[in-house]
């Protein structure tokens, strides 16, 4: 970790610039410019919340919260860390002419990429929160930890992504495959549906999937008022498999970089 900090800020310049392009280039030519970053997860949250709302008859949850306010404080972080992961994974078949240069540090790549969703993330975050203090969910001090779990999002996706974008250089069927898991990780996370519904050994095994943690930390920041420090034993496992993540995705990352020239 110490090495990545200090690797992003001896390349804040470059990675600054490039995260801005990157940002640009997703809504060159479109008239709504990156409005479209915020309207496509609200299109999207509005066919659930009509779906399952008045569709399901699911208005309030159990514990008498609004439905909607529930569902989207969860999905908040999951818009985030799947488009990052799905972007982050095609990140050097995207800049191969960037990878053929000599001088540049190809590292910066996967990061760029996460930091572009990141900033989508940041603007969407600000009109759910105004969103929430309509419905009477006021700001205060347990927004703060919003940057907290922020950052283990960030952490978790960019292990993956140096893993997942190395391998997609050499076998292109893995951006095919992190779709699919995507599409599989959307229900297998309580964001739709409630955690309550599990019970004994089903419970833990969904409770092992570390986005359930960012998920629910959400949720405590918004709704239930709960700090990561009163769940020690899940914060101290999601920070070992996130740090296993890193490991591995740094490991593949180093050990495949020297022939990404080569293959692309």
């Amino acid at each position: 970790m110490k090495r990545l900090l200090f690797f992003l800020k001896n390349e804040r310049k470059m990675f600054i610039k490039l995260t801005k392009n990157d940002f640009k280039a997703r809504y060159t030519g479109s008239y709504l410019g990156i409005a479209w970053g915020v309207i496509q997860p609200i299109i999207t949250i509005l066919i659930y919340w009509f779906v399952f709302t008045v569709g399901l008859r699911s208005g309030q949850r159990p514990d008498g919260s609004p439905y909607i306010i529930w569902m989207v404080s969860g999905m908040i972080p999951w818009f985030f860390f799947s488009d990052a992961l799905g972007a982050g994974t095609g990140a050097f078949m995207e800049y191969g002419y960037l990878v053929k240069k000599l001088n540049f540090n190809i590292g910066l790549i996967p990061v760029v990429k996460i930091g572009a969703s990141l900033i989508i993330h940041i603007i969407f975050l600000t009109v759910t929160t105004m969103i929430f203090n309509f419905f009477g969910y006021q700001a205060d001090w347990f927004y703060l930890q919003l940057l907290y779990y922020m950052f283990c999002n960030v952490c978790l996706v960019l292990g993956i992504v140096l893993f997942t974008s190395s391998l997609t250089v050499y076998m292109r069927d893995v951006s095919q495959l992190v779709a699919i898991v995507i599409q599989i990780g959307f229900w297998a996370i309580p964001i739709v549906w409630g955690p309550e519904v599990l019970t004994g050994k089903f419970k833990l095994i969904f409770q092992l999937n570390p986005v359930f943690y960012i998920v629910e930390g959400y949720r405590d920041s918004f709704m239930t008022h709960k700090l990561f420090i009163e769940k020690p034993i899940y914060t101290i496992y999601f920070w070992i498999l996130t740090g296993l993540f890193l490991f591995a995705g740094m490991y593949t990352f180093r050990k495949l970089k020297p022939y990404f020239a080569d293959v692309l």
